[in-house]
């Protein structure tokens, strides 16, 4: 079988910031250009559509970007069917996707910095929450000790 290549880049997660990129097979990333690629086609495609269907789609929302009509738990509504609660689910899926990147590029810039993986910097998060509260209720001194 391949070898894992965070095991071959020393524990470290592949990145650009550690030289770590030219590991992944040529394969890999033509498959998700192309695959990103099909994504994009689709959206135009929508966005045609709503344009052919409504002259003024950007005025009326007929076409939300990034809305393809994926949605196979049901999550788009779950904030209620209505406009305001679309509008809540959209905030939070960009908020959400939005600290994901910086946390992602804080991962990355530990390892580059500290030239160490981020399992072992930041361990604790990566045990279960229950474990990290247990450690933190166990191993405290006690509120009211003299």
């Amino acid at each position: 079988g391949l070898e894992p290549i965070i095991e071959e880049n020393g524990g470290r997660a592949v990145s650009v910031l550690n030289g770590g990129m030219g590991m992944i097979s040529p394969v890999y990333w033509v498959s998700v250009v192309l695959f990103a690629g099909a994504v994009e086609a689709l959206s135009e495609y929508k966005k045609g559509q709503a344009k052919a269907a409504d002259s003024q789609w950007m005025l009326t929302g007929s076409y939300v970007p990034g809305d393809l009509g994926f949605d196979p738990l049901g999550l788009y509504t779950i904030f209620g069917k209505s406009e305001s609660g679309k509008m809540l689910m959209e905030t939070a899926e960009i908020k959400n996707g939005r600290l994901a990147m910086l946390a992602i590029t804080i991962y990355a810039l530990e390892e580059a910095i500290t030239k160490n993986p981020v399992v072992q910097n930041s361990a604790f998060l990566f045990e279960p929450f229950w474990k990290t509260v247990e450690n933190i209720m166990m191993y405290s001194p006690a509120p009211y000790s003299q």
